[in-house]
């Protein structure tokens, strides 16, 4: 009995080392491979990842006023070609959106009263670059956000019967508003980490409610001119 029980244990023992054995091989071999999703051929890959801060300079119409819109973007370059962060801009010239009336009222007091545009918009960009490396390459980026937008009245009295004058500021009658922004650029390698670029986008806010303004105030084409400094 105690002979065929050692046998028996030494039969389990071949067939457990024989099945470590035939497993350690297959795990060896090139046949035997589980797919990731960041994992190649040959390997795991490598993606190269960058960093880009871009200056710009914008330049639009609000209905028949010239505007200017300076903007900040900045994120991370997967790949040299796509590109994905945050980007903001905002009015640059609040007086390029004034207007004022003056009359006197039952006192015989002359009142002044006008209002400036201020705000901006901003939100997520995805961009995605041809040919990063060459020297003019072009780039396709798209903006999807929200704004704020309200109007900065400044109401002005001038008394009749003395030379005392005042101001009075008030914020009111804003408006929250979604907003996307797709567009087109041309951009020179200046040097390693500078990047100068010239493009056009156009901007779309289906849902803007601000008073004494049209519901399309802000659509309309940009022409912007930027700065693009990072890793590329």
């Amino acid at each position: 009995m105690k002979t065929k029980v050692i046998a028996l244990i030494c039969l389990l023992g071949s067939i457990t080392a024989f099945a470590q054995g035939h497993k350690a091989s297959s795990d060896s071999s090139s046949s035997y491979k589980i797919n990731t999703l960041f994992s190649c051929n040959h390997g795991a890959c490598k993606v190269p990842l960058g960093y880009f801060i871009e200056m710009d300079a914008g330049y639009t119409r609000f209905g028949h006023h010239n505007v200017m819109l300076p903007g900040i973007s900045m994120g991370l370059i997967l790949n040299h070609n796509w590109s994905v962060g945050m980007t903001g801009s905002f009015i640059g010239n609040p007086q390029g959106l004034h207007f004022h009336h003056s009359y006197t009222d039952s006192t015989g007091q002359e009142e002044k009263k006008s209002r400036d545009l201020r705000g901006g918009f901003g939100g997520a960009l995805v961009e995605y670059t041809l040919f990063p490396k060459s020297r003019v390459h072009v780039s396709f980026p798209l903006m999807i956000g929200g704004g704020y937008l309200y109007w900065s009245q400044v109401h002005y009295e001038n008394s009749s019967n003395n030379n005392d004058n005042s101001y009075n500021h008030k914020y009111n009658n804003g408006a929250h508003f979604f907003v996307v922004e797709p567009g087109v650029k041309l951009e020179l390698n200046l040097a390693k980490m500078f990047r100068l670029g010239l493009g056009v986008s156009y901007r779309y806010a289906p849902d803007l409610d601000l008073r004494h303004a049209p519901d399309n105030l802000v659509n309309q084409f940009t022409a912007k001119l930027s700065l693009k400094f990072g890793k590329f």
